[in-house]
């Protein structure tokens, strides 16, 4: 492993030697592709579209993440930046000096990389989705036309929406290793789960069947699975927190390493936002939008609202991080409150405020 990992610092030095002038992209690619962009964003704007298609966004995101979180806590993988400076690897030989940015400091552990894993997921799932719905509209456009024709558009969108797919992957996995968060083999490894666990999400059609008591039931499930291997590792003697330690001994600036991505912190995330859909997709309040103009200018609204709203909230509301229990309780209703909003908050106070009266469920 000390071959691998030397080589994995290696390209990190690499990148960041090379192209330093890219720093404030590579930066950005990392903040952009975090999970939390797609509660916060990618799920707001595809429920207003799409709502199949959000529903299934955030049950891979979740399902994706908690994969993620118990092959972190059993594969124990190392991260760059602490990895560096305490291996022997570079006894006889001059140790490469990598830069450390306020994002490398993350206090999971490394394997497989959650920013990959959880990029790969969500993109192959939208880009999935995009596809159907293109390829359903080329189709009706030129049914008539010759097959050929038909064939070569088809083609043209396919290689287009994967072009667009693959590009965000390698541009995420380099960010990642820039960063000194992640070895080369531990964003190619959550790349390629990722997209087992889109697929696998994408052929589960119960998700959108599941009544509350599904949704409840799976997020005590997966909550409690996590928590029993946590349990269960820490009787026989190993610490799960190893990794928060070497975090706050290896990173340059204290400031930079945060309770928040530790991986408990994910995982009462992730089951507060699927508890929150469950919650705002069977409420008695929800607004169903008529079709037509009248519900898109309508659906247009809610969307702006929810997105300015849910910006306002994040900013105004950050869980204490000095205190453990409670900051994991208020993170869990957070989160819960996300998809919440989305569904059910804001639309119901627009619609109210607006005089809309949508459209009948029975």
């Amino acid at each position: 492993m000390d071959l691998l990992h030397s080589s994995g610092v290696s390209s990190t030095y690499y990148l960041q030697t090379h192209f330093s002038h890219n720093q404030k992209y590579f930066l950005s690619v990392s903040m952009a592709t975090d999970l939390r962009n797609t509660f916060f964003l990618l799920f707001p704007i595809w429920f207003h579209v799409r709502q199949a298609e959000a529903i299934k966004l955030v049950w891979v995101a979740v399902v994706g993440d908690w994969v993620n979180l118990m092959l972190k806590w059993l594969l124990f993988g190392e991260r760059p930046y602490w990895w560096v400076q305490e291996t022997d690897y570079y006894r006889n030989s001059s140790q490469p000096m990598i830069e450390q940015f306020p994002m490398t400091c993350e206090t999971g552990p490394g394997s497989p990389s959650g920013h990959a894993m959880g990029t790969a997921a969500v993109y192959y799932t939208m880009m999935s989705s995009l596809l159907t719905i293109a390829l359903k509209r080329e189709e009706h456009q030129i049914r008539r036309c010759q097959t050929n024709n038909l064939y070569l558009s088809n083609r043209c969108v396919r290689v287009s929406l994967w072009t667009l797919f693959w590009c965000v992957q390698v541009c995420v996995c380099l960010s990642r290793v820039f960063v000194a968060a992640h070895f080369p083999h531990q964003v190619i490894t959550g790349v390629v789960i990722g997209i087992l666990v889109a697929e696998s999400m994408n052929r589960t059609q119960q998700i959108h069947e599941a009544g509350l008591g599904s949704y409840l039931l799976t997020s005590l499930l997966l909550l409690s699975l996590a928590l029993l291997l946590y349990l269960l590792l820490q009787l026989v003697g190993i610490d799960l927190l190893w990794s928060v330690e070497k975090a706050q001994c290896w990173c340059h600036r204290a400031e930079w390493v945060s309770v928040d991505t530790s991986p408990l912190a994910s995982l009462f995330r992730n089951t507060g936002s699927l508890l929150g859909l469950g919650l705002g997709l069977h409420c008695p309040h929800k607004v169903v939008f008529a079709k037509g103009a009248e519900g898109t200018i309508y659906r247009f609204i809610c969307l702006s609202a929810t997105l300015v709203m849910l910006h306002l909230f994040d900013s105004a509301f950050r869980p204490p991080v000095h205190i453990g229990a409670l900051f994991y309780l208020l993170s869990f209703c957070k989160s819960a409150t996300v998809p919440l909003a989305t569904v059910v908050i804001v639309p119901h106070c627009v619609t109210v405020a607006l005089g809309y009266r949508g459209q009948k469920l029975f």
